[in-house]
């Protein structure tokens, strides 16, 4: 037995990235960000490597990031092709990776919100940390209560503004899953064309390589034999059309039909 959500509760494929882009100029726009994200990932990889430190849910987030940068690079290239079967893939993956990432983040956000002390005290996890600790500019002494209730007046403000950063970037992200999957729904169906916002025709070489099968992008004939898509109308090959001042089989069928 199928199960199948009700159509009420169906969600839609989105048509354009905010209204305003192209659906895929704007997965290729947020993947580069995200591509970005990865990176900064691998540099945090660099720095607990050459002495930084850092706990073990700190480096297996770097370790990962590592290994989704080469993932997000291939599912780019993907992207660009139009390969609707590996865009799909590619949009599991990275609602996978969305998931993880909000795991990391709920953990995260609790040890900085719940169990690190705001007190103002200082501590350096690394001998450059504390390098610089001691290079800084004296200042006026401060008894432990003073320290405390700076330090608690400046978390007051910091941590509503922290809390929305994190929760814009999850909608995002969130968002983002939406569009790849919307994209790859759009090229199986062969309707990714025919968007207000997209071109009418592919920016790809006319001809097509022998080896070439449409069926994993779901191109194929309906079972009436009528064309699947609107890409399957626009890649069938014209006829030899005749003109009407030529003698061609129609100019015969236009004399006979003149002589009645």
């Amino acid at each position: 037995m199928k199960l199948t959500l009700r159509p009420e509760w169906r969600l839609y494929p989105l048509a354009s990235f905010l209204g305003v882009l192209d659906l895929k100029s704007g997965v290729v726009v947020a993947l580069l960000f995200a591509l970005l994200n990865k990176v900064a990932g691998v540099y945090g990889l660099i720095a607990t490597l050459t002495g930084a430190g850092g706990s073990f849910a700190q480096i297996s987030l770097y370790l990962y990031s590592t290994v989704a940068l080469v993932a997000i690079v291939l599912g780019l290239k993907a992207v660009q092709r139009e390969d609707a079967k590996q865009t799909l893939y590619f949009a599991h993956f990275f609602f996978f990776d969305h998931a993880l990432s909000t795991a990391w983040v709920v953990w995260f956000a609790i040890v900085w919100w719940f169990q690190t002390p705001h007190d103002g005290r200082r501590q350096a996890n690394s001998a450059a940390q504390e390098a610089m600790m001691h290079a800084a500019p004296p200042h006026e002494p401060m008894t432990d209560a003073q320290r405390v209730a700076a330090a608690m007046a400046i978390w007051q403000q910091e941590k509503g503004f922290a809390a929305a950063i994190i929760i814009m970037s999850w909608l995002s992200k969130f968002y983002l899953a939406l569009l790849i999957y919307s994209y790859a729904t759009h090229l199986r169906k062969g309707s990714y064309r025919a968007l207000p916002l997209s071109r009418s025709t592919p920016l790809i070489p006319s001809s097509v390589p022998a080896h070439y099968d449409d069926t994993a992008l779901g191109l194929g004939e309906d079972e009436d034999g009528s064309a699947g898509s609107l890409a399957d109308f626009v890649s069938a090959p014209r006829g030899p059309g005749k003109s009407a001042l030529g003698n061609g089989n129609g100019d015969i069928v236009f004399d006979a039909d003149e002589r009645r």
